[in-house]
């Protein structure tokens, strides 16, 4: 790695002046855990309406599709998707984009990317590092300091927070970043289409009506985050991000080739190895807590690299804010509480205690 590209990194994460770094030519693989052997759900079976003669026993095949994603959901709250439609030639220039972005002087990031516009308009992109939490309009949380601050380490990541409903209300002059602006857009409709067919599949199974739907899956809510995880001297001190759940409804990951997301099961950490033209859909608190626990929140983290950078981007799609989330399990509550309670948690005590501050006592 140039000693140039460290500039684009934010200042706690370069190396030390006249630091022995340098590139090994060896060996690169990390040490890996068991590798995950994630479910594998065909987006194309479980969503194609057929007109031919072997129209019954496809949708046959529609059915027992449907039920996987039901027991997978369950079972694992992940499930890897394939021939989800979305054209590689738009996954490949997002990567190719975010590359160059992220490849900036940090200060350049910083200026281009701030959380509001020179007209005090709130920008759609907003930069961050060093903290996957932030406030709604994209900053990162500031902790409150104090004794019972808690010394969680700096998360070794950086990345651009993009609210996609508000996408559309700019226009940026520099043609790379109005690139980048067009190319997350059709990337957002591409999720929002994705995350729609397989809420429909998974609210069949919470008898949601029709308007309990439209405002349990707020397609308006959207986001994405485009991360990127620098390189590390020392990967074992750190995470790229810390053990955590998604407070979504759905998140859906895609990552590049390098690896490092792991996930929770059977008391135990397992590697998602990443597959080309695959992604992640997992589980966010908002559905487990409309399932009544029969979904289940998927625990995550992520690891970091000393050889490569990774770069990954996320989806993560909520309720309407106003939306009463209602089950047997746990008080009702809207995401608007939830994410309130989820913040000031963060700012006061460093963790998030999620869903647990909703649940009925026994």
């Amino acid at each position: 790695m140039s000693e140039s590209n460290f500039e684009s990194y934010p200042p706690l994460f370069r190396p030390p002046p006249n630091s022995p770094f340098q590139e090994s030519n060896s060996d690169k693989t990390e040490p890996l855990l068991l590798d995950a052997a994630i479910p594998v759900i065909d987006y194309f079976k479980c969503t194609t309406t057929t007109t031919t003669n072997q129209e019954v026993a496809e949708d046959d095949e529609k059915i027992i599709c449907r039920n996987l994603i039901s027991e997978v959901c369950r079972d694992w709250g992940l499930f890897r998707l394939v021939n989800h439609g979305i054209p590689v030639t738009l996954l490949n220039q997002i990567q190719e984009h975010a590359n160059k972005l992220f490849s900036l002087p940090y200060e350049t990031k910083k200026a281009l990317f701030s959380s509001s516009t020179s007209s005090n308009i709130i920008s759609p992109i907003s930069y961050f590092w060093g903290t996957p939490a932030l406030t709604p309009s994209g900053a990162a949380l500031a902790k409150q300091r104090g004794p019972k601050e808690n010394n969680q380490s700096l998360q070794w990541m950086e990345g651009f927070n993009v609210s996609l409903s508000q996408l559309s209300h700019i226009h940026y002059q520099d043609l790379l970043l109005e690139t980048f602006r067009c190319l997350l857009e059709e990337y957002g409709k591409e999720q929002a289409r994705l995350a729609t067919e397989i809420f429909k599949v998974l609210g069949s199974d919470l008898n949601l009506g029709p308007l309990q739907s439209q405002f349990y899956l707020s397609i308006a809510t959207g986001l994405l985050r485009v991360y990127r995880y620098p390189i590390c001297l020392e990967p074992e001190r750190t995470w790229g991000i810390d053990v955590h759940t998604d407070s979504s409804v759905l998140s859906i990951i895609h990552q590049d080739q390098v690896g490092g997301l792991q996930v929770y099961k059977d008391h135990q950490w397992l590697d998602v190895k990443p597959l080309s033209n695959t992604l992640i859909v997992n589980i966010g608190d908002m559905l487990q807590a409309m399932s009544d626990d029969s979904y289940m929140s998927v625990k995550h983290r992520v690891k970091v690299n000393k050889h490569e950078e990774r770069i990954s981007i996320g989806y993560f799609v909520f309720p309407a804010e106003d939306a009463m989330i209602q089950s047997t399990k746990y008080k009702p509550f809207t995401y608007a509480d939830f994410r309130a309670q989820v913040q000031h948690d963060l700012k006061t005590v460093g963790l998030k205690t999620g869903l647990q501050k909703y649940r009925f006592t026994d």
